[in-house]
């Protein structure tokens, strides 16, 4: 697979670039002004494309990241509460207390000792990410049949800033040594998931990239294959660069099934690339994201 090099320019990569900014500074008192400035944008604008780009306002996204982060430091350490506070951008031990309340459904103090309520259901392998989605989100997706597939993968482990792949090179590598093999076939290229990353940042997750096939083949290049079971999935487009599908993912797992009315089902995660540049235009569809979802649940899709 050949990855040219040409010069990104979306307001998703913009986006992609504001929430590392954030994520990296989740104690900072981001104003929207500055954050639109650091865009490019005007604030009205940066707002709009913000929620188009990752199914969240800019004040909900900053919300869920703060108290995701206060819940694991409340589940891992025994850190005083005002101190959590502060490390993640609440003024005052009453401003954690009311919004962690609010959002979980339990105070900062009943969580340390007890944990969630019953009525919260947590959503691996982050779950105390709970997005505040907003509600001029459009989604839409295909539900779709597909019979069993195999991934002849190589794996790439790591998350940085919210994208696997963090050895670009090493991966770009690799898929042009696969397209060499398989240089006669008519092969799908894409990567898959078993779970989703732990966290923004996360050094142990892996992902399994390569191609999708019909049957095993006699292949020299694969680390090792999955068998991808038949089933019902929901496919979600991603348009533009392959640097922001991270993006896509985030609203279609963890918002648009729910807004759909989706749960999912047993199963790798799978994307698939529909183009061999990393930084098409950004209105070009570019890859189709793949969750695996219960039929039995189909609802609004």
């Amino acid at each position: 697979m050949h990855f040219p090099t040409n010069r990104p320019s979306s307001n998703a990569l913009n986006i992609a670039r504001i929430c590392v900014i954030i994520e990296r500074n989740l104690a900072v008192r981001h104003r929207i002004t500055d954050l639109a400035k650091a865009s490019g944008m005007a604030p009205h604008h940066f707002q709009r494309q913000f929620a188009a780009a990752t199914g969240e306002t800019v004040a909900g996204y900053l919300r869920s990241r703060r108290l995701e982060y206060a819940a694991i430091a409340l589940s891992q350490s025994n850190a005083r509460i005002v101190d959590i506070a502060l490390d993640c951008g609440f003024e005052t031990h009453a401003a954690l207390t009311r919004a962690f309340t609010a959002h979980f459904g339990v105070s900062p103090n009943t969580f340390r000792h007890s944990g969630l309520p019953e009525s919260f259901t947590p959503v691996q392998p982050r779950p105390f990410l709970k997005p505040i989605e907003t509600r001029s989100l459009q989604l839409t997706c295909d539900i779709l049949e597909l019979s069993e597939q195999w991934l002849c993968w190589r794996r790439a482990t790591g998350m940085i800033d919210g994208h696997f792949f963090p050895d670009i090179q090493k991966t770009k590598k690799g898929f042009r040594e696969l397209g060499t093999e398989l240089d006669d076939c008519d092969v799908t290229i894409g990567a898959g998931y078993p779970e989703g990353p732990r966290a923004f940042n996360d050094t142990n997750a892996t992902a399994y990239f390569g191609a999708l096939l019909d049957r095993k083949r006699a292949l020299s290049w694969p680390e090792g294959w999955t068998q991808i079971d038949a089933g019902t999935f929901a496919v979600f487009p991603h348009h533009g660069s392959l640097t922001t599908v991270h993006l896509t993912w985030h609203r279609a797992a963890r918002i648009g099934l729910g807004r759909l009315g989706l749960k999912l089902r047993p199963s790798w995660m799978f994307e698939i690339y529909l183009t061999s540049q990393i930084h098409p235009p950004s209105n070009q569809l570019s890859a189709l994201i793949h969750l695996p979802v219960q039929k039995g649940t189909i609802g609004k899709a």
